[in-house]
């Protein structure tokens, strides 16, 4: 039996709030051009990490509907279309999918529930109220009036609803992403960081290049392609992603640097989320743009100055760690904190 999903990056369930409850406000999409579920989360996105789990549960055919994009006629219509588009094609079952959290789900398991049941659609909550995911025989939309959303509520009658007891981290902004990543971090999900493991919980990309004068201090990521130049300490709690580079002398702990950012010399940032010029502070609840500073830029537009002949040699710090593959014969020193986990 053929199966297909629809997922739309963008719009979420009414109820949104975070897994872990927080005072942190809501920093959500203003810090990045993209919706969070399309951030880099320590290597792959959230979108990308759901569209795996679906076809490792046996769904091939899928659909990504870009409603951040559009207005609400707009929306309405390309998800509608991507759905009718199935049922016309010969999709027997449907999962429609409005990626605003990370969840666990096992696919398999909830069509299990939904074939036992007899059910048009199956309707996926948690202890916080709907998942955003939802199951549905394609003969329970193919004759639907042109409101198919509204045609989906009327259904609520045969309907069921499969209470899921797993991992779910909503994702509304900034906050609930820096919270997931500890998380996947910590080992307390099942997503780990996209690389290797080179020592106790310190993760590196493919071709990450690290300094050897840098320290590197675990738990935390460096991704792919990404620079870590002469002083700098990557710190507990800290996601380096791919494209990024860390200037010289530069401090990361617990923060996330977004894809391509450039991070100039001397700096210490910290509880942040970075991406390129716009930086998001959780501690202070405030969002801002230092375009014109000069301390953040992307590197895909910015030819940096290196300082590494002056800077390197005030950071020697000459602890033994894992031989790495550097610029030169040197150690990179490696560590994982133990106890305090995580910066606050």
């Amino acid at each position: 039996m053929e199966l297909g999903s629809v997922i739309i990056v963008g719009r979420t369930p009414a109820t949104r709030s975070s897994s872990v409850r927080s005072n942190t406000p809501k920093l959500s999409q203003k810090v990045s051009r993209l919706p969070v579920v399309c951030w880099d989360l320590l290597g792959q996105s959230v979108l990308r990490r759901m569209i795996d789990r679906l076809h490792r549960n046996g769904v091939q055919l899928i659909s990504v509907v870009d409603s951040y994009a559009c207005n609400g006629a707009q929306q309405q219509e390309l998800w509608e279309k991507a759905v009718m588009d199935y049922t016309r094609n010969g999709v027997h079952q449907i999962f429609l999918l409005e990626l605003g959290a990370y969840a666990e789900l096992e696919f398999q398991d909830l069509l299990s529930f939904h074939r036992e049941n007899h059910h048009l659609v199956t309707n996926v909550t948690d202890h916080q109220g709907p998942v955003g995911v939802t199951l549905m025989q394609a003969k329970a939309v193919a004759d639907a009036p042109a409101n198919l959303g509204n045609h989906l509520s009327a259904l609520a009658s045969c309907s069921a609803t499969y209470e899921f007891s797993g991992f779910v981290h909503r994702l509304s902004g900034a906050a609930d992403y820096r919270q997931l990543v500890q998380y996947v971090l910590g080992g307390l999900c099942e997503a780990k960081p996209i690389g290797r493991e080179v020592d106790s919980g310190v993760w590196l990309g493919d071709r990450a290049k690290i300094h050897p004068s840098a320290r590197v201090l675990g738990p935390c990521f460096v991704g792919s392609k990404a620079k870590v130049r002469a002083g700098s300490v990557i710190g507990p709690g800290a996601a380096i992603e791919r494209g990024t580079e860390i200037d010289c002398g530069t401090v990361i702990e617990g923060a996330s640097i977004l894809p391509r950012t450039y991070v100039a010399p001397g700096l210490r940032i910290a509880n942040s989320v970075v991406d390129g010029t716009r930086v998001a502070h959780l501690g202070r609840k405030t969002e801002f743009e230092l375009a014109e500073s000069g301390l953040f830029a992307s590197t895909e537009s910015r030819a940096s100055q290196r300082l590494l002949g002056t800077v390197s040699s005030l950071f020697a710090f000459g602890n033994p760690g894992l031989d790495l593959s550097t610029s030169s014969g040197a150690p990179v020193s490696l560590h994982y904190v133990r106890g305090n986990t995580f910066f606050e």
